[in-house]
């Protein structure tokens, strides 16, 4: 089986220190998914299309703290409660399922 192409996390760096520090607020947080969806959007039918790996994307997702959206305060997370989750998901999904 040939290995999957998949996009080097590198080309997302400058995410890292744009978002490195969470939002505080519900529509902070949708707005941050937001920003998210338009750079996913760029390529995401390209990389679709070519069946590549997720893992610069998946660390594009880790650099804007979304997966932290949910988490309690005391372990450095963002204390949503499950409907901004559910609203950041959806604006994520509508760039790049």
């Amino acid at each position: 089986m040939a290995p999957v192409p998949e996009t080097n996390p590198a080309v997302y760096a400058q995410y890292q220190t744009k978002w490195s520090e969470l939002p505080s607020t519900e529509d902070a947080w949708v707005a941050r998914a937001q920003e998210v969806a338009k750079v996913l959007a760029q390529d995401a039918a390209q990389r679709d299309q070519e069946n590549r790996s997720p893992r610069a994307e998946v660390t594009l997702l880790k650099y804007s703290g979304l997966l932290k959206l949910l988490g309690p305060k005391k372990y450095g997370g963002g204390e949503q409660p499950w409907s901004v989750g559910y609203k950041a998901i959806r604006e994520v999904a509508k760039a790049d399922g």
